[in-house]
């Protein structure tokens, strides 16, 4: 009775391995046979996979939670005048002009997620508008003029009561402590007026270049803004008598500590003549939280895939021990064991590939089960996770066979075919 055999060998001739496509068809038919040790090693690979792919997407997408999170500190980068023995002296705070800053544009523009606000500062005379008892409140605070809709994407943490506005001309944001401290709330109005300076020559209670403002929402910051009035930029420039002047001018520039670093060195070089200096503490903070969850996931990573390299080795040893007979026959009929070895590497490689499209399309699926319920993150696939992933499983089943594999080496067919 003629037995049919399941190796790849049955049905060789010995001229058979001179044609290119015999290869081929040696490759599919090792991997169409049921063996129980190929789908361990692709079970084991297509988990390897997954979490990887988990991984990988929850950092990118943490990392970008991180970031916004971070973004509600406020800016971390401040463009100031350089400082000068003159305003030192003086004891005046150094202003420059706004034209200055105009390159800036150019960098925002091309380094997306940027925000930008110039600001200037100034104290000013507040005092409100009404009968009554409110007819005298009053008090010196320092005044904030800005596009108060970059302030506001600069800094997310801020809260308002009464109608969100972004400062048209008329309207005023004042802290939540300067409105306890004055009785206002969104709707009264108040006016807001430059102090006398000492070079000039009006009474010390005389006041000037003043203007009424309408109270469109009361800020709670947690910091010094709390007791500090918005009002538009022109308007506290043309109170203040500085026109075209700012105070300074801040950046959010998203990143890490390096990105930030090497930011701040371009709009060093785009702003000769102006102090450009990050904010550490927000800056290195951020750097320190995202240093930290890269190494622990790349920690992670690395473990469990060294952990799948041995499954995946101990597995193709078991896959080549059971092929000694086929080996054995094809090594004679004339088979070299380069091509042997050959055609294990690229059994592996398939069975990594496959298990590298499981494993990410698996490991998508957890990462945005676990973002949702550990980082409140709603995920997004990263296409470059896919092609990343399969790469990685690709190289890690061929790695880890090639010490299984070198056993083809040893492998005799007179020995083995003999019995002994």
């Amino acid at each position: 009775m003629t037995q049919v055999s399941n190796s790849p060998a049955a049905g060789l001739h010995p001229q058979g391995f001179a044609r290119p496509s015999m290869f081929w068809r040696l490759w599919w038919r090792a991997v169409s046979v049921k063996r129980s040790q190929a789908v361990l090693a692709l079970g084991a690979l297509a988990v390897g996979a997954a979490i990887t792919s988990m991984l990988l997407n929850l950092y990118g997408g943490v990392r970008r939670k991180m970031t916004e999170d971070f973004r509600a500190y406020g800016a971390n980068v401040v463009v100031a005048p350089a400082p000068t023995k003159a305003a030192g002296a003086t004891g005046e705070s150094a202003v420059m002009d706004e034209a200055n800053l105009n390159p800036l544009d150019h960098f925002v523009r091309d380094t997306p997620g940027t925000s930008f606000a110039p600001i200037l500062y100034g104290v000013v005379r507040v005092s409100t508008v009404g009968g009554g008892a409110r007819a005298q409140s009053s008090a010196n605070v320092v005044a904030a003029g800005a596009d108060f809709a970059e302030l506001r994407r600069l800094n997310q943490g801020w809260r308002e009561s009464g109608k969100a506005s972004d400062l048209p001309p008329g309207e005023c944001i004042v802290g939540v402590h300067l409105a306890q401290q004055l009785h206002l709330k969104p709707g009264d109005s108040i006016e807001v007026a430059r102090l006398r300076t000492a070079g000039e020559a009006e009474a010390p209670e005389t006041l000037t270049f003043f203007s009424s403002f309408r109270v469109s929402s009361v800020l709670t910051s947690g910091a010094s803004e709390d007791n500090q009035v918005f009002v538009p930029l022109p308007a506290l420039q043309s109170i203040l008598n500085l026109p075209g002047k700012v105070t300074l001018a801040e950046l959010g520039i998203p990143g890490e500590t390096r990105d930030v670093e090497r930011a701040v060195r371009r709009v060093g070089g785009l702003l000769p003549g102006l102090e450009v200096r990050p904010i550490r503490q927000i800056v290195y903070s951020e750097g320190r939280v995202l240093g930290t969850i890269r190494w622990l996931l790349l920690s992670l990573t690395l473990l469990i895939l060294v952990i799948i390299a041995l499954c995946v080795m101990a597995t193709m040893t078991a896959i080549v021990l059971e092929r000694r007979k086929d080996i054995s026959v094809m090594k004679a009929l004339g088979a070299a064991d380069r091509l042997l070895m050959r055609l294990f590497m690229t059994e592996s490689a398939s069975l990594g590939l496959l298990g590298g499209v499981v494993g990410s399309a698996a490991g998508v699926l957890l990462a945005r089960s676990v973002g949702l319920r550990l980082f409140a993150v709603k995920l997004s696939l990263n296409a470059w996770t896919l092609p990343a992933v399969c790469g990685l499983t690709v190289a890690l089943a061929v790695i880890a066979a090639q010490v299984p594999v070198r056993i083809v080496r040893a492998i005799r067919p007179a020995v083995v075919l003999k019995g002994e």
